[in-house]
């Protein structure tokens, strides 16, 4: 599941047409330029259609527009504002429009700090496992991702919303590790395989989630093969 949202095709719809900005003569009421966020004027206007300026949520959707497009010549207007607020709960956090879920949004302040690995569950990683090893046996190591999403969505939503990037990379590195020991099996029996061509009967025969992982130790924010010592 990709944690970067691009929030302009949202913001954009707000406008009702394409780029998050309105030209001068735009006919559409209450149109200010962006550089007129801050007067006093237009935070009085704000204010009467009931916008916070002072929450989280209004602080969220102003930066978030600024990083998505709208600079000082572009317009905007109260309604768009007050629209894109919807979307963000008291804390100024992004709500999934999909899943409601929020916390998987990486922002300025988060930065990568939430590389890491941390606990998670041991459903998701049986999930994922499954989801990987299917994919070879079926599909030649070929795998189309839908199922993937299902799987973190389901474990975002068992995860705390502050752990919820942290739960996402960490099962990536897991999902990594799975991978990497069946490319390795099937290597050592056809070292010239690729994804796509077809896996030698058995290969992978014995292969489980827990001889993977009892071979994992962790170095920094990632996982390494302690047997060979390769990192995944």
């Amino acid at each position: 599941m990709p944690n970067i949202t691009n929030y302009s095709p949202l913001i954009q719809s707000m406008f009702g047409r394409k780029g998050a900005s309105w030209r001068a003569g735009a006919t559409l009421p209450g149109v200010f330029q962006f550089s007129q966020l801050n007067s006093s004027s237009i935070q009085s206007q704000l204010k009467a259609a009931g916008i916070d300026t002072s929450s989280k949520r209004y602080k969220a959707v102003i930066e978030q527009m600024k990083k998505t497009g709208c600079t000082g010549n572009m317009f905007t207007n109260v309604q768009a504002i007050k629209n894109l607020m919807k979307n963000y709960n008291s804390r100024g956090e992004f709500v999934d429009p999909n899943t409601g879920l929020t916390g998987l949004d990486v922002t300025d302040e988060t930065g990568d700090s939430y590389k890491k690995i941390i606990d998670i569950p041991e459903s998701s990683k049986d999930k994922m496992f499954e989801a990987v090893r299917d994919s070879f046996l079926h599909r030649n190591g070929m795998g189309d991702g839908k199922g993937d999403t299902e799987i973190f969505t389901d474990m975002y939503r068992q995860m705390k919303s502050d752990d919820r990037l942290s739960a996402g990379y960490t099962l990536r590195q897991y999902r990594s590790a799975y991978v990497q020991t069946f490319v390795s099996a099937i290597k050592e029996v056809d070292a010239g395989w690729t994804y796509g061509k077809s896996i030698p009967s058995g290969v992978l025969d014995g292969i489980t989630r827990e001889s993977i992982e009892s071979v994992l130790v962790q170095k920094g924010n990632t996982f390494a093969n302690k047997t060979v010592d390769y990192y995944v």
